[in-house]
């Protein structure tokens, strides 16, 4: 038997272990029911899930494994009707925004401001991947935050876990395996994404997209093995400034008036800010101070070449001069006790502010 030359037209950076098995799953025509793709935010766990969907609803991808024997195969083609509907939607560059108007392609998110995936959106989702395929095919649904699945979710989705149907393909795409139930678990293909090394996201930077060799430098850095975020990070000049936003109320914690910490806080919070998207946005604040106060950890041990925050490298050192080491443990075990806080719904701005106070 001739062996199928799988090309994947995938634009991912890293984690080519997740593209080989799933490029091996393909040419033998062995695709599980249901996937998780676990791992952090930003390593391309949705564009990969995204595009091993559009691959499988490929019309120009043989119909099975004997009728790929000895061919080469490129998936997605790109040239089909299928192909040039997900194409058209160009989503798959921005998790944020991912969607998708292919009558075979489904996707299930987190409603704005909810802290669960409700039952009622389960069945729904449930119930469209149960009815026939428009073109014959494959019917996928992606699940997007699948740790954020409320347990009578959790159940419902359980029960067609426990019956797959045949060519209903159910990926979970998580940044805490842990948070899913382990009857889940046991009964999908997990695969586990990896961060990135940071000099292939830097030759990735410098090569496919054009910046200069500084910018890259930094980028690569700062993503911390999340090449989805360097791209974000070189393209989206707002969502970049809100970060450096970020990374200055950091340095606001150390003001000797409590009042301008407060302010500090206040002022990068937004005062508008309310429920769960409070809380989101207090999460990505704590992971930006997280990252300063490990390098102030870093910086004080003299290992400034393992700098994540490499753009303020001078702030990170005068700081880490009047900062002592058991104090900047102490902040990053504050930080480490307010995620604990959110997660328990307390407050957004009052954790942010006993973080403010812990100094």
């Amino acid at each position: 038997m001739n062996k199928p030359d799988i090309k994947l037209n995938w634009p991912v950076i890293g984690n080519g272990h997740i593209i080989d098995f799933l490029a091996k799953s393909l040419a033998a025509d062995q695709i599980a029911g249901a996937y998780i793709f676990a791992g952090p935010a930003k390593t391309g766990k949705h564009t990969i899930a995204s595009f091993f969907a559009y691959s499988l609803l490929c019309q120009n991808r043989p119909a099975s494994a004997k009728a790929m024997e000895g061919k080469s195969i490129e998936l997605p083609c790109g040239q089909c009707p299928s192909c040039r509907q997900h194409l058209a939607e160009e989503v798959v560059r921005d998790e944020d925004s991912l969607a998708s108007i292919h009558a075979d392609f489904h996707l299930l998110r987190r409603e704005k401001d909810k802290k669960f995936i409700s039952v009622d959106q389960v069945r729904e989702f449930v119930r469209v991947l149960g009815l026939s395929s428009f073109l014959n095919s494959y019917k996928i649904g992606i699940i997007k935050h699948a740790e954020s699945l409320n347990e009578e979710a959790a159940n419902a989705l359980l029960k067609t876990l426990e019956e797959p149907k045949e060519k209903v393909v159910i990926i979970l795409i998580t940044t805490d395996l842990d948070m899913l139930p382990a009857t889940i678990v046991s009964r999908s293909q997990v695969l586990a994404f990896r961060p990135v090394k940071s000099d292939i996201i830097y030759n990735y930077l410098l090569k496919e997209r054009r910046a200069n060799r500084s910018t890259a430098k930094n980028l690569s850095r700062l993503a911390l093995g999340r090449p989805a975020l360097a791209v974000k990070f070189l393209e989206d000049k707002d969502f970049y400034e809100k970060y450096l936003a970020r990374t200055k109320s950091f340095f606001s914690l150390f003001a000797p008036d409590l009042n301008e910490r407060f302010a500090a806080v206040a002022a990068v919070l937004g005062e508008k800010a309310s429920g769960q998207e409070a809380a989101k946005t207090a999460r990505k604040i704590l992971e930006v101070w997280q990252g300063l106060a490990r390098d102030l950890i870093l910086v004080d041990f003299g290992q400034e070449d393992l700098v994540q925050h490499e753009i303020v490298l001078e702030e990170l050192s005068r700081q880490a001069r009047q900062v002592r080491l058991p104090a900047a443990v102490r902040l990053l075990e504050s930080i480490r006790r307010a995620e604990e806080y959110l997660r328990a719904n307390v407050n957004a701005k009052s954790v942010l502010e006993q973080v403010a106070m812990a100094i």
